[in-house]
């Protein structure tokens, strides 16, 4: 036999021994794969798998009633169905896609979905709002394609409703979806970033009295994302009703009152007890404007930058009490013995005090006047100088023995 012939047999008995190495090198790699994953990173995959297989699916409690003294409803919450987008789950590449087939199906505008998934994003992809109060057709046509539209869900909400408008509106107040910084802080209290919470009036000073608790549920769903059972079920809280001293038919009369004013107030208190029983405002605002989702600038400005603040309340907010006050600032001159009846000032265009100038309302004085003229031309500075000499114990002590509260002194 020849040496070439040789090597070539010596290599055939060689060839299953190496294949043999090869499959064992390959098994001992499986297996320190495997141990790997089991022993040191179990607990990570086996969290990994229950994400993919339990879905909790959040509750949220319904907001308590506010209603009048005779128990009409003033305030209440309506459910209702709303899109919602985990920015999360839908890349970049396939968002206009899912955008696309989002605005046919539901006749959405398509810029506005990108802006309200940018919302998201700009929120570490929490679940965001795409759209609110869907139609029950636009919910049923979503159903029926669910599973070719990953990252969105429709949902049953809660919208707070005002079934009388604008009545009563700046007593009542409105609710507003939390923020982002607000959330950072009220998580910890059970709030959820998709929550809404008392913004101004009642709905703001009752807070927790009417947000009521969140309940939710636990479900085993498979690959296809179908539910295959209920692992758990904790039902939501609803929030407590609040019954207000208002009274619906009062509250009309007032108003009425004011339709045809540019603006001001009314308040009717009863005499006995001091309940009120009616508060309007005007101008006005609908709360109801609240509970959808500001779709324009123009929307917006209307009410946060309208020059006749119609979110102001008249009614409630303090104003200074400018010349109505100088009265009281002349008594309280005269019974000091510093400014006696017959005092005559020195007024000009400004009197500076701590550094800051605080002008005449004619813009350069009266001249040298006493209290008469001083009073019939409303002369600030005339006035400032009396309140400055006699201080404000003084000040307090004059509008005590006018009778006026303290409660009234802003």
């Amino acid at each position: 036999m020849t040496r070439s012939a040789q090597q070539r047999q010596t290599g055939l008995r060689q060839q299953p021994l190496v294949l043999l190495v090869l499959v064992l090198l390959f098994c001992s790699a499986m297996v320190s794969r495997l141990v790997w994953m089991q022993l040191l990173e179990g607990s990570r995959f086996r969290e990994l798998a229950d994400e993919n297989r339990i879905r909790l699916v959040p509750r949220s409690p319904i907001r308590g009633r506010l209603l009048d003294r005779k128990g009409r409803v003033l305030a209440t919450s309506k459910l209702t169905y709303s899109l919602y987008l985990e920015p999360r789950l839908v890349s970049d590449d396939d968002w206009p896609d899912l955008r696309d087939r989002l605005a046919r199906l539901l006749n959405l505008k398509p810029d506005l979905l990108d802006q309200r998934r940018q919302k998201g994003l700009d929120r570490d992809g929490y679940r965001t709002t795409l759209a609110l109060d869907l139609k029950p057709e636009q919910v049923l046509r979503f159903r029926e394609q669910a599973l070719g539209l990953r990252g969105a869900q429709v949902d049953v909400d809660i919208l707070r409703s005002y079934p009388n408008g604008t009545l009563a509106a700046h007593a009542l107040g409105y609710t507003q979806p939390i923020t982002e910084s607000e959330f950072e802080v009220l998580a910890e209290k059970g709030y959820k970033i998709r929550d809404r919470i008392g913004r101004t009036g009642v709905e703001a000073a009752y807070e927790r009295h009417l947000r009521g608790k969140w309940g939710g549920q636990m479900l085993e769903v498979n690959a296809m994302g179908e539910v295959q059972r209920n692992l758990g079920d904790r039902p939501s809280q609803a929030g407590k009703d609040l019954v207000l001293t208002l009274d619906l038919d009062l509250q009309r009369v007032a108003e009425q009152a004011l339709a045809d004013k540019p603006g001001g107030a009314v308040v009717a208190l009863e005499a006995a007890t001091g309940a009120v029983l009616a508060l309007a405002s005007r101008p006005s605002f609908d709360p109801n404007f609240f509970s959808k989702l500001i779709t324009t600038q123009k929307e917006y400005d209307a009410l946060f930058s309208n020059p006749k603040k119609p979110l102001l309340s008249r009614a409630m907010n303090p104003y200074d009490p400018g010349s109505t006050w100088k009265p009281v600032t002349a008594m309280a001159g005269m019974e000091s013995g510093k400014f006696p009846p017959d005092t005559k000032l020195h007024t000009k265009a400004c009197i500076t005090y701590g550094g800051h100038c605080f002008p005449d309302h004619n813009g350069k004085g009266f001249g040298t006047i006493g209290y008469a003229d001083a009073l019939r031309h409303s002369s600030n500075t005339f006035f400032y100088q009396v309140g400055v000499g006699v201080g404000s114990l003084a000040l307090k002590q004059a509008a005590d023995q006018l009778g006026l509260p303290a409660e009234n002194r802003h």
